[in-house]
């Protein structure tokens, strides 16, 4: 049997050094600062860095999580947010 196993097979997918959630935020956050540019566009990139330390704190999921709670995003087979 040639076919190899991951080591992990419950680890996430990881991009550089960033979750697959991270870094679809870091490369949106970077797009839309390079669009609008200016004091916004750094605004921008000082909350993300602020925002990835502080998500890393949290269990993994919790992104979409939040975003149905913001009423956002619908998850399917949950009921709707309170």
């Amino acid at each position: 049997m040639d076919e190899r196993l991951p080591q992990f097979l419950h680890k996430p997918v990881q991009i550089l050094w960033f979750d697959a959630q991270e870094f679809i935020l870091v490369v949106s956050t970077i797009f839309v600062a390079v669009i609008v540019g200016g004091l916004v566009g750094w605004s921008l990139l000082g909350v993300l860095l602020l925002f990835i330390p502080w998500k890393r704190t949290k269990p993994r999921g919790f992104i979409p999580h939040l975003a149905w709670r913001w009423g956002l995003l619908r998850l399917p087979h949950y009921p709707g947010p309170t």
